[in-house]
């Protein structure tokens, strides 16, 4: 991506970091990966594993680890997380840019919803009655979010998305017809909570579903009734965790990962892609498969799969 030129000792300077001597007037006019960058680019190195792509790339200059050592002619700019780096400048270059408007005139707002000051409502979002949303939240385009909502600060819901729909509760009489079990609980989303694209949050039957401060969670996500999700989790795309499941902090989850309902799943977890968890997981623990086994077991079991030519 292409943008206003600036030199080197510039976009050092707001990044806090040194730059490398007499490069201050390095022109640099675009941001790119290593593979795509041109002449001009900026563009970082964060894993070993693309050293050689460093190598040949035709970025201007490049982040990269401090005391990194990389064969190449680009400009090398050492800080200590060039990931992290990187990513702090494109957030200046996005603020540059105006980044999304507010569209709250093309939305529906109920006159008593509460919206927090600097908030951004993109057009066909609806926010209901009695909803709650803090300061400096984005709500995407045709998101709902609906009346048992209480947003915190800085939280970003992406279209499409439903935050606060009925929990899926239903009790079998003695003939077997399903009555619906009403859902009076909240959907708490705490401080600087990310909410993808046509992601689902229900509301608890009685008790509130929450996710915790500084979680992400991606697109096409399910999150049941009465879930408790932790402090700064990530879980990626098309998971789906069923109701009364607690999920601790700081846990990694890949894509399509399922977890039936009332589990405990403990803090600093690492759930492989399409993993089916099917009971209770302890604290730092890495499990993948389906059933999900501890990550020790699953490459035992794998290994004695292919002796049997599985």
């Amino acid at each position: 991506m292409k943008h206003t030129p600036k030199t080197l000792g510039s976009i050092c300077e707001g990044l806090n970091i040194p730059c490398p001597a007499g490069q201050q007037s390095l022109e640099i006019s675009g941001v790119a990966t290593l593979e795509q960058a041109s002449a001009g680019d900026l563009s970082f190195l964060s894993n070993l594993k693309y050293e050689a792509q460093a190598q040949t790339s035709s970025a201007s200059a490049i982040l990269v680890k401090k005391g990194s050592v990389v064969e190449t002619n680009v400009v090398l700019v050492e800080c200590e997380d060039p990931y992290m780096t990187f990513t702090m400048y494109l957030v200046g270059l996005e603020r540059e840019l105006g980044g999304a408007k507010d569209q709250r005139a093309k939305a529906l707002i109920a006159d008593d919803a509460v919206i927090g000051s600097d908030c951004i409502i993109e057009a066909g979002a609806v926010i209901a009655s009695g909803a709650v949303i803090g300061d400096n939240c984005r709500i995407g385009a045709g998101a709902k979010i609906l009346s048992a909502a209480r947003l915190g600060n800085r939280v970003v819901v992406e279209a499409g998305a439903v935050i606060g729909s009925q929990g899926f509760g239903f009790a079998p009489d003695k003939k077997g017809v399903y009555h619906a079990i009403p859902q009076l609980g909240k959907v708490i989303l705490e401080d600087d909570v990310f909410i993808g694209a046509n992601t689902t949050v229900d509301r608890g039957a009685i008790s509130d579903t929450r996710i915790g401060q500084g979680t992400k969670i991606d697109n096409q996500c399910m999150i049941a009734h009465g879930v408790t999700i932790g402090k700064n989790t990530v879980m990626a795309a098309q998971t789906g965790v069923a109701g009364s499941t607690s999920i601790g902090d700081d846990c990694k989850f890949g894509g399509q990962v399922g977890i039936i309902g009332h589990l405990k799943i403990g803090n600093n977890v690492t759930i492989y892609a399409q993993s089916g968890v099917m009971n209770d997981v302890p604290d730092n623990k890495i499990i993948f498969g389906s059933p999900a086994l501890d990550r020790r077991h699953f490459l035992k079991s794998f290994a004695a799969f292919k002796k049997q030519g599985l």
